[in-house]
């Protein structure tokens, strides 16, 4: 009986050891990282849903550590009371955190009681992508659910903010699922795989709605997520290029003056993005245009079968 203890304790020991080897490793190929920090109320979540693999932080100091060469496809799950008792509210060290890498979707775990509402509010104001509520959100699902929600994010709402408002729903979803493809890494088979289509479908799709082509609206948004992480402090070219998808930095500053039209390592940081989001919206408008001389051409041709028919 005593031994079978020992040996029961035995096993579960060499399990955790096991379990927290496997989070240190890094992730396998078509694998998220999602940093997680390490408190009683998170340890819940060192088995995440399918396609996440979660790795530990030990406080703040560790968290922004880890975050300052992280790729924008690298998730945040974080206690905002790490260090604080609830009552004291979301820690300072958090807003700290997102002001200085914007660019990471960031998940605050918290308990959404009533008496803390102001607390939701005020991490959503921060910056933090999502909130997953501690008392409810406890499924394998939920959770999968807000770690989806998250991806590129930051990415996203950037995009839109600068996006011509003449862009229809249909364009602005194309776009939305380009940004979490840039963020990635992947490529045109992989934008239109969101949408369980073909590539030639996803490429009607964008020439209907104004868009350019997969490839080249991908390539735009690897500007746009590049000319955001420049904006950062502490990322180098070299690092920026990499993060955003570029094979080396001499790709990326070659893209950034065909694209947006400024070099980073000569031109402003903080102007790149507006610059190059200009450009984007030109070409959207030429891109609009050609689909309106194509209607009206095809109406056309239509009218004059059905004259001389």
């Amino acid at each position: 009986m005593i031994m079978a203890k020992v040996d029961a304790e035995t096993r579960r020991t060499h399990e955790m050891s096991a379990r927290r080897a496997r989070l240190d490793e890094e992730p396998l190929p078509g694998e998220r990282l999602v940093l997680v920090t390490d408190t009683p109320a998170l340890r819940r979540f060192a088995a995440l849903p399918d396609e996440y693999r979660a790795r530990f932080v030990d406080g703040w100091d560790a968290l922004a550590a880890a975050l300052e060469g992280a790729a924008p496809s690298v998730t945040v799950l974080a206690d905002p009371y790490l260090g604080r008792t609830p009552s004291q509210g979301p820690s300072p060290r958090l807003r700290e955190l997102m002001w200085r890498r914007p660019s990471i979707p960031l998940l605050a775990a918290m308990p959404l009681r009533e008496e803390w509402a102001e607390h939701a509010s005020a991490v959503y104001a921060w910056g933090v992508s999502e909130v997953l509520d501690l008392l409810l959100e406890t499924s394998p699902g939920a959770v999968w659910q807000r770690l989806r929600a998250t991806r590129a994010r930051p990415l996203k709402r950037r995009v839109e903010e600068a996006l011509s408002g003449y862009a229809s729903e249909y364009a602005r979803n194309l776009v939305r699922a380009a940004c979490e493809v840039a963020v990635d890494g992947g490529g045109a088979p992989e934008l239109a795989a969101l949408f369980g289509v073909e590539p030639r479908t996803a490429s009607a799709w964008c020439r209907r709605e104004g868009l350019p082509a997969p490839r080249r609206l991908l390539a735009w948004m690897r500007v746009l997520l590049a000319a955001t992480l420049l904006e950062e402090d502490g990322r180098s070219i070299v690092n920026v290029a990499r993060a955003a998808g570029y094979a080396t930095d001499h790709a990326l500053r070659r893209t950034m003056r065909d694209l947006a039209g400024g070099d980073p390592s000569t031109m402003p940081r903080e102007r790149l993005f507006e610059q190059a989001a200009e450009r984007f919206n030109s070409e959207l408008r030429e891109c609009r245009e050609r689909v309106r001389e194509q209607r009206r051409a095809t109406r056309g041709a239509r009218s004059a079968a059905m004259a001389y028919g």
